[in-house]
């Protein structure tokens, strides 16, 4: 890990336009923090489907981490999802309803009591944008103080992204204290 990358037990707040180039390299590196057998990867997505974050990982960084979790939030309308067995055994894929917030924070919480002793968690949630979209701020500061408390106890290396074209100063100040650090991407 360079001496710029984020250490273990650190959250980090990515703010950057939804369609942003920066925004996806920055994400990328994010996640690749340690040597790819030891690495165990967390993507919770909105708007991609896994076949779209696999190949995503492996046109960046070839081999895929030694675990790969995805959690899609949605209805599942409009992912081009085919079947588990496209998948490799290693990348484990789950749903959750953007309704439910809740619901999302168990389904977290279930693939964190999961962990191997020696692996390096890296987790994107992409996007608190999205996440907005569904639930009110006051909800949302608890479910992201909860799940970066959960990341900082486990030593992982997390990262958040806000488009912040796409909110008020006042509701992007309401939820920075979650985060150790923020990054600006244009």
């Amino acid at each position: 890990m360079a001496d710029s990358d984020p250490a273990p037990g650190t959250n980090t707040l990515v703010k950057a336009p939804s369609l942003s180039p920066e925004k996806r390299g920055t994400c990328l590196s994010m996640l690749d923090v340690v040597p790819r057998q030891r690495l165990d990867v967390l993507r919770i997505s909105y708007s991609s489907s896994p076949e779209e974050l696999v190949e995503e990982w492996r046109e960046t960084h070839g081999d895929l981490p030694g675990r790969m979790g995805i959690v899609v939030v949605g209805d599942g309308a409009g992912l081009t999802r085919a079947s588990d067995e496209d998948l490799p055994d290693s990348v484990f894929v789950t749903t959750a309803n953007p309704n439910d917030v809740t619901g999302l924070g168990m389904r977290l919480n279930n693939y964190l009591t999961d962990l191997e002793p020696e692996t390096q968690l890296a987790v994107c949630f992409d996007s608190l944008t999205e996440l907005l979209q569904f639930t009110d701020i006051q909800s949302a500061f608890k479910f992201l103080h909860m799940f970066a408390g959960q990341l900082r106890e486990v030593d992982a290396v997390g990262h958040f992204h806000l488009d912040p074209d796409a909110h008020e100063a006042q509701t992007i100040s309401r939820l920075k204290p979650v985060f150790d650090d923020a990054v600006t991407c244009s």
